[in-house]
């Protein structure tokens, strides 16, 4: 070890000053040729020394800047601060090798001293495992303890944020990791540092749980009665314990699911559960539950009771509503199958004239069902119509002449039209229906009819006449 002597130089310093009496200012201040002082490289010789070790020297406070230096390969270091750690370039050089690292400081004039340290080089990584076990669930305040680990480890420590959070430097080797700060990711940087300064590092992942347990799958319809109610209840770590709370009152402890009776009214139910895994951790959750005690209601039927249908037969159909959801609906009295798609439709039979009651039969998804019932009025029954005024079939007619008929019908008359040369010029739904015609705009000879509607559609066409001008 080797460092330069200054005492001379600031002896000498000292005699000028006071020769002169007075301070030396300005241009005539002579150069600082004064090296600083390095009390200590940091190291000790022998030592074992790794690729990547650091070390701190110790150094007077004039020193501005560092050089380290390893057989010719240097690292620099500017504006070092007293204490700063420093690192040595070990290219070229081997393993279990002996070698002088000099350190050389600088002050601001230049001057430098420096002392050299002989060390042992040993690069070979440390190494080591740890329990828990990767994967395993772990929360709160967990330790991680350093096993089967290199005879020559010097300290294992955990990494968060570039910062060592927890450390150990010697048995049981055990590290505290709050896996509440800051946000639990489920992945652990360890580093493990040998004695040389060699450092591994480890990534574990683990399953942070420091919540209660999830619960989901909770249906949010009901049927009435007794009904087998249950939910899906998970945690990592297990789930210890759950209550079944419904409308305030303790109703059950079982994990998965169990039978109560909501009764037999459709109303709305609150249900609470509350679970706690085996870490203690608790989770409540609030479902609100609607009991369906009802079968599908009628929001709209096509045709609307009361209306008049003629033919042979009739297409109907329903607009349901329930809370569950409709399963089945089926037109009982009718011919068409099963249908479930909104608006639900079926073909029905048309029989003799009068009343006729559509019956379907509906369901929703817990199978509450009940008749649908539809009242059509049945009309096959052509309209009377005659004519009670009007010129005779191959009648002379000229300028305006008039036509008045007669017609009825049980469900009434929707109207009468006329029709010359087998086009409707005219229509009357009033009663009695007249008709005046202006015989100069059809030609020389021409065709006239009456037709009467009823309510149902049903036509009665008189027999046709023939007019001459």
């Amino acid at each position: 070890m080797k460092t330069l002597h200054i005492a001379a130089i600031a002896a000498l310093s000292t005699s000028l000053i006071l020769a002169t009496g007075t301070p030396v200012f300005a241009d005539d201040q002579p150069a600082d040729t004064t090296p600083p002082v390095i009390y200590s490289t940091g190291l000790s010789v022998g030592q074992d020394f790794g690729r990547f070790a650091t070390f701190t020297p110790s150094f007077s406070d004039d020193v501005v800047a560092v050089q380290t230096s390893v057989n010719g390969h240097a690292f620099a270091y500017g504006g070092v601060k007293l204490h700063w750690p420093v690192m040595a370039n070990l290219a070229g050089v081997g393993d279990n090798t002996d070698v002088d690292v000099t350190v050389r400081v600088y002050d601001q004039a230049k001057n430098y001293s420096e002392v050299i340290t002989r060390v042992h080089t040993e690069f070979i990584a440390p190494e080591a495992s740890f329990s828990p076990a990767e994967n395993t669930v772990v929360h709160g305040i967990t330790k991680i303890t350093g096993t089967a680990m290199s005879d020559d480890v010097a300290e294992i420590a955990i990494i968060w944020g570039g910062e060592k959070v927890s450390r150990a430097t010697a048995a049981p080797w055990e590290l505290a990791w709050d896996t509440t700060k800051p946000a639990p990711r489920g992945e652990l940087t360890l580093w493990v540092t040998d004695r040389a300064g060699n450092v591994t590092t480890y990534h574990r992942y683990y399953a942070v749980d420091n919540v209660g347990p999830a619960v989901r799958d909770v249906p949010d319809v009901v049927q009435a009665g007794t009904f087998y109610l249950s939910a899906w209840i998970s945690d990592r770590a297990g789930v210890d314990r759950v209550e079944w709370w419904i409308d305030g009152a303790l109703r059950s402890t079982s994990k998965t699911g169990f039978r109560y009776d909501f009764g037999g009214r459709s109303r709305t139910s609150m249900l609470e559960i509350r679970a706690w895994d085996v870490n203690g951790y608790a989770s409540t959750e609030n479902f609100p539950l609607t009991v369906d005690a009802d079968a599908p209601k009628v929001v709209s039927a096509a045709p609307a009771n009361g209306t008049l249908v003629r033919g042979t037969s009739v297409a109907a159909s329903l607009r349901l509503s329930d809370v569950s959801g409709v399963e089945y609906v089926t037109p009982v009295s009718g011919y068409s199958g099963t249908d479930r798609t909104s608006p639900y439709t079926g073909k029905f039979k048309l029989g003799k004239d009068g009343k006729l009651t559509l019956k379907w039969w509906v369901t929703d998804l817990w199978n509450q069902g009940k008749y649908v019932y539809q009242t059509v009025v049945v009309d096959n029954t052509k309209p009377k119509l005659t004519v009670t005024k009007g010129p005779k079939n191959g009648a002379k007619v000229k300028s305006t002449v008039t036509v008045q008929a007669a017609a009825s019908d049980k469900n009434r008359i929707a109207k009468v039209q006329l029709l010359i040369n087998g086009k409707v010029v005219a229509s009357d739904s009033t009663a009695a229906y007249k008709f005046t015609i202006n015989t100069r705009k059809y030609g020389k000879k021409f065709t006239v009819k009456l037709r009467a509607y009823d309510k149902a559609g049903n036509a009665t066409t008189t027999t046709t006449r023939t007019w001459h001008r």
